[in-house]
């Protein structure tokens, strides 16, 4: 073997060998054809078209004559196996749009490698509107109903209105803007409740794309219960025995619910048919009187049904309060002034029954004496007064009328004056005449309406109204 592979000849024929080998295989290589892919296409159905590029805030799409087209494409078979269908992008550019009807092309975005045959259609006809906007009242409507014996009641919406935008031919047709709430069961009145709005046309369908603003309002809705919680006051009847006087009267509630339909539980305030019979006490100290509570005419029940009093009384004690000021009340003032010229003084003094502890801690500031000139025209008269006292203090005289001399005067008409500064005709300086007015007297200023006191006795015994005393 080591002689054939060192003979010259046996290793030349090898390198001819070799390179002939070499040659065919570069030469095979070179000579043998690169096959070519295929080519195929492929029809899409229903691809979407998507308009951009419109500013919203402005205008509206309000038509588009198709939103969906077919393409036929085409390229690698590998590739159109390859593609996904959300892919395939038809866009609609409304940047340059106008108002109104118009034709506008497609621009068709395919996958990588791809390429467009064909489109149909090619444009889209659209028509755009302006966006208008106007402002309408919120309404709210209620599903179900309360719980049972109760009301719905008022229903408050905040806002109250909103602004809705939609194309000027669609805001037309905006019949209503509202919102539900249930209120099935409900027994409570509902407080800031938050509801969603929406437009509905004449025929109560909802208006698609309609913009609101808000686009939900909070909502109060009040469920009124079957009875109305309101304040009680003391009523009194027959008589105390002589020299006594009531000092405080505490009711063991202060408040009672009275049951029945909503037009007369709207209308009460006070619920006033306490009778506390005085007769029933005999001697000074404290007493515990029951009271049977029956509901007003119209309705139905009362909690509770009965409650106590308890009542002090002690000896009658007597005093008097010095310079209680004269107001004049005059609810049609008109042009009229009026002025208090008798007394003078324009203040009184009262003698006054009733508890020590009261009368000692009573001031002239706790009694008002009212001069009424309704109705009267102007000059001079006499006028009862009317007096305001305290709960549970009276008069010790009450069968004297008390009485003031009121001058009215018209200020609409000028006073009268002497043109002549000296003496007149009859040799008298002037101002002295009865019948000249030099100076308009300043008229009281009028008190509020004192038809009655707010004031407690001052020992806190009662939440009682004051007494009024028209002699």
């Amino acid at each position: 073997m080591n002689k054939w592979i060192n003979n010259n000849t046996f290793a030349k024929v090898l390198a001819l060998a070799v390179s002939v080998l070499l040659w065919s295989m570069v030469h095979w290589n070179n000579d043998t054809p690169t096959p070519i892919a295929k080519i195929d296409t492929r029809i899409i159905e229903n691809v979407k078209v998507q308009p951009f590029g419109l500013d919203e805030k402005k205008y509206i799409l309000s038509a588009m004559d198709t939103d969906r087209v077919r393409i036929e494409i085409k390229g690698k078979k590998m590739d159109l196996i390859s593609a996904f269908s959300d892919e395939y992008k038809i866009r609609l550019d409304l940047s340059k749009a106008k108002v109104g009807t118009s034709t506008l092309p497609l621009s068709v975005d395919l996958p990588k490698g791809l390429e467009l045959v064909n489109i149909q259609p090619s444009t889209v006809t659209v028509n755009i509107e302006e966006r208008n906007t106007a402002t309408f009242p919120v309404t709210i409507v209620t599903k179900g109903t309360p719980a049972e014996g109760y009301t719905l009641g008022q229903i408050t919406p905040q806002p109250a209105t909103v602004k809705v935008t939609l194309p000027e031919s669609e805001l037309r047709e905006v019949a209503k803007v509202q919102g539900s709430v249930s209120i099935d069961g409900e027994d409570g009145t509902l407080k800031e409740k938050r509801v969603k709005l929406a437009a509905y046309d004449k025929q109560g369908q909802e208006i698609q794309g309609a913009v609101l603003e808000p686009s939900s309002v909070t909502v109060d809705i009040v469920i009124s219960p079957p009875y109305k919680e309101v304040p009680i006051e003391l009523q009194y009847i027959g008589k105390l025995p002589e020299g006594l006087v009531i000092s405080k009267a505490l009711p063991s509630v202060t408040k009672v619910k009275l049951y029945g339909p909503q037009d007369e539980l709207a209308g009460i305030k006070s619920y006033s048919e306490i009778n506390v019979d005085l007769s029933k006490i005999t001697a000074a100290g404290t007493v515990v009187l029951p009271v049977d509570l029956t509901p007003p005419p119209g309705f139905e029940k009362i909690e509770p049904s009965s409650l106590q009093v308890e009542i002090t009384t002690v000896s009658n004690s007597q005093r008097v309060i010095d310079d209680i000021p004269i107001m004049i009340k005059n609810d049609n003032a008109g042009g009229l002034s009026a002025d208090i010229v008798n007394p003078a003084s324009k203040t009184m003094s009262l003698a006054l029954n009733g508890a020590p502890g009261l009368l000692d801690s009573l001031t002239k500031n706790d009694i008002q004496l009212i001069a009424s000139i309704d109705g009267l025209s102007p000059g001079t008269h006499e006028v009862t007064l009317q007096v305001i006292l305290p709960r549970y203090v009276s008069r010790a005289d009450p069968g004297t009328p008390l009485t003031a001399t009121v001058e009215i005067k018209d200020k609409s008409k000028p006073a009268v004056t002497h043109p002549d500064p000296g003496t007149d005709d009859k040799g008298k300086e002037p101002g002295n005449d009865a019948g000249t007015q030099t100076n308009e007297k300043t008229e009281e200023p009028l008190p509020p309406d004192s038809s009655s006191s707010t004031d407690n006795p001052p020992d806190g015994s009662t939440n009682e109204t004051g007494e009024t005393e028209n002699n």
